[in-house]
Formats: structure tokens, C-alpha cells, sequence
């Protein structure tokens, strides 16, 4: 098992003797950009007013809790590590070099596996192995799960462990390498990688989405802050699959977002509107980015221009009176003829017996004109015949 400590703390801090809560983290690997990595064996312990981290060769790392702004625990689910990482307030050095994040993880399992070993699914070996994996990663659930429970309990809240959705994560490549990002109740983040990504929610003001279009598998995603002054973050080549389920979680965040098939040069985006904020939100603001609320704002403008307004038609009043006449009118009519109607019908009423004899009749009238059309072609011919021998005789 392996614990990884990617910074150390920057000046003098005080912590409690007293341990209250602690976890054994074995082979520990300490990790810098400036150096390389050494492995330690060390054990991570919570106090009344911080962590410290204590090594084998004597040394300590101490965090005290006031200067972490967020605190992750990244369990060993689909993952070969189970980590707590802890984003700071402010930077903390190692070596010359500043960081704002450090962590502690511990490995499950077998991270590299011999390719030449010929393995079987009903191998005994293999099933004893798998099961204890389980076990093991049950065990350093349980143990960190305990050791979060009991800070929380210690800082009255103070230090809150925040659990990755991994439901709604995607993929995509915000430094180097192509990863899991997962957000968060407060942030996005992927601290499994080197180096860690993490974004808080709450400094976010607008989300841009870049290259989406139809022939296109992968679109951008872009992070503009409140702080105008703080570049632009991004994710690049994520997945087109992935475009409407991260919409909907920006939706349920109240999160803006827009989108456009073209990639901007955000620095003399950002320096314009800077140099000029002014005139940016003169101009609209963010509505540059986004072409369909444009388009939208034009069709409302139209709609209200050719929208009818009696008041300014002279003529409306007695064009209205006229259509009323006209519709009472016609209303009138309308009545009277079916009251006409109406009052012919009972005049005209007739007993069952009459009826019937009427039907009779049109059913003998019918017989008597089919029976004439039968017999009209016969009667031509008889008419052409005594034509044809009057004819003759008169020859």
C-alpha cells in the first residue's frame, strides 16, 4: 500500500500532542514537481487543531484545519487508490515551490499486471485473490470512513469531507492525460492525476462549450470566473455523448452555460474585457457567446412591433360594432330559420302508417324507372329495326 504526500506545509504550525484520531498509511511515497519521489512508511493523524503526517525517518508534515478551503475523499470504488485530498486557502511550500494541494492515498491491489502469467476464470489462485481485494477494500473503507467521522466530530464542521458523484462524471483532458472528472456538492475535480484538478462552483460565473458541432465526436469546455482577472480553465476533447448530461448537472447548479461551434483566443478576450469592463456590459455582455438569444431578442422586438393595437386604429370601434351587427344578424337569422324549421317539421308530422305507405311508393317509383332502364336498350334496337324494314319497303 502506498501514500502518496504531494506538498508539505509552509512555516511553523502548532499542533496538539494529543492524537484523537489517526490512520496507519503504509509505504508512503512523498512527491514534489521540483524533486523526485522517495518512499516513506508514516501514519496520518488528526489533533485538535490539525493533521500531521509523522515518517519513519523522523520528520513531520502538519496541516492545520484552518487553512484547508476543501477536503475530498476519493474512495477505492473502480479505482485502484482510496485518497483524502485537501485543497488549501493558501499556498504551502516543499522544497522552493509553492502548492495549494496535498494528499494521502493509499493503493488497492495490483496496479501493473504480468501479461506472460496465464490465467484462468475458474483459477483457484485467481478467486482467492479477487476475494481478497474485497476484502481489503472493505477494511480501508471502513478505516478512513471512521477516521473522517471522527474529524468532522472534532472540527464541529469545520473540516467536511466532500464525496465525488461518480454517476455524473465524464471524461476529458484537463492538463496532459485524458481522466475522470466528477463533480462534487461544491467543486469538479480529479485529484487521482497529477496534477489535480479542482474547481469551485461558487467562483465560476459562466461555463463557454467550444467546437460543438454535428460531424464533430469531441467539444471543449471552458470555466470563466467572476474574477476577471484569473485565466480561463479548461477541458478539452470530451466526449459529444457527454454534452447533455453535463447541462442538465449545470442546470440543477444554476450554473449559465452557452456554446459555440469556433474556438476563442481567451487571453485578448479576457484582457479586453478587463482593460474595458464598461464597455463590455454595454455591449451585452457574455451575450456574444451565445447567438441565439440574440436571434430571440430580434424576434421579440418584431413581434412587438407588428403587434395590432386598437387604440392607434381609428376605424377599429365601428369595424367592431359592424362585425357585432353583422354577427347578430346572422345570429337572428340563423334562430328564425330553425324556428321555421322547427315549426314545419311539427305541422308536418305524419302517423307511422303514412310513413309507411310513402315508403312503398318510392319503392315501387325506384322498381319502375330501373325496370325502364332495362328495357330502353331493347327498344332502341325495336325502334331501329322498324326504321330499317320502313325503309325498305318504301325502296
Amino acid at each position: 500500500m502506498l501514500l502518496l504526500v504531494l506538498v508539505t506545509l509552509i512555516g511553523i504550525a502548532m499542533i496538539a500532542v494529543a492524537a484523537v484520531a489517526q490512520i496507519n498509511l503504509f509505504k508512503a511515497v512523498v512527491s514534489t514537481q521540483s524533486t523526485g519521489t522517495k518512499r516513506v512508511i508514516g501514519t496520518l493523524e488528526a489533533h485538535s487543531n490539525g493533521f500531521r503526517f509523522s515518517n519513519s525517518h523522523g520528520s513531520n508534515i502538519d496541516i492545520i484545519y484552518n487553512t484547508i478551503k476543501f477536503a475530498f475523499f476519493q474512495p477505492c470504488d473502480k479505482e485502484m487508490l482510496i485518497m483524502l485530498h485537501f485543497y488549501l486557502r493558501h499556498p504551502i511550500m516543499i522544497g522552493k515551490k509553492k502548492t495549494y494541494h496535498i494528499s494521502f492515498y493509499t493503493e488497492v491491489g495490483e496496479i501493473m499486471t504480468d501479461l506472460g502469467k496465464s490465467s484462468h476464470m475458474y483459477d483457484r489462485d485467481d478467486i482467492e485473490a479477487e476475494h481478497a481485494e474485497r476484502e481489503m477494500r472493505q477494511k480501508l473503507k471502513s478505516a478512513f470512513k471512521m477516521f473522517i467521522e471522527k474529524v468532522e466530530n472534532l472540527t464541529n464542521g469545520k473540516v467536511e469531507f466532500d464525496t465525488p458523484f461518480r454517476d455524473l462524471g465524464f471524461h476529458g483532458v484537463p492538463n496532459r492525460s485524458s481522466c475522470l472528472l466528477q463533480p462534487t456538492t461544491h467543486c469538479i475535480i480529479n485529484v487521482v492525476e497529477w496534477p489535480p484538478f479542482v474547481i469551485a462552483l461558487d467562483e465560476v460565473e459562466l461555463i463557454h462549450f467550444e467546437r460543438v458541432q454535428f460531424q464533430l465526436k469531441n467539444f471543449d469546455m471552458v470555466f470563466i470566473f467572476k474574477d476577471y482577472s484569473r485565466k480561463v480553465e479548461m477541458i478539452n476533447s470530451i466526449p459529444m455523448s457527454s454534452l447533455d448530461a453535463i447541462k442538465e448537472w449545470l442546470n440543477s447548479c444554476d450554473i449559465k452555460y452557452t456554446e459555440g461551434a469556433v474556438s476563442l483566443n481567451w487571453g485578448k478576450v479576457m484582457k479586453a474585457i478587463v482593460d474595458d469592463p464598461d464597455r463590455f456590459f454595454d455591449d451585452g455582455g457574455w451575450k456574444f457567446l451565445d447567438p441565439e438569444s440574440d436571434a430571440e431578442d430580434e424576434e421579440d422586438e418584431d413581434d412587438e412591433d407588428q403587434s395590432f393595437n386598437p387604440a392607434e386604429d381609428p376605424d377599429a370601434e365601428g369595424s367592431e360594432e359592424s362585425d357585432s351587427d353583422e354577427d347578430y344578424s346572422s345570429d337572428t337569422s340563423d334562430s328564425e330559420d330553425s324556428e321555421s324549421g322547427s315549426g314545419s317539421s311539427e305541422e308536418s308530422g305524419k302517423d307511422w302508417s303514412d310513413l309507411e305507405a310513402e315508403a312503398k311508393r318510392d319503392d315501387q317509383n325506384r322498381q319502375g324507372r330501373e325496370e325502364m332502364e332495362d328495357d330502353s336498350p331493347r327498344r332502341k334496337k325495336k325502334l331501329k329495326v322498324s326504321r330499317s324494314s320502313g325503309s325498305k319497303k318504301r325502296k
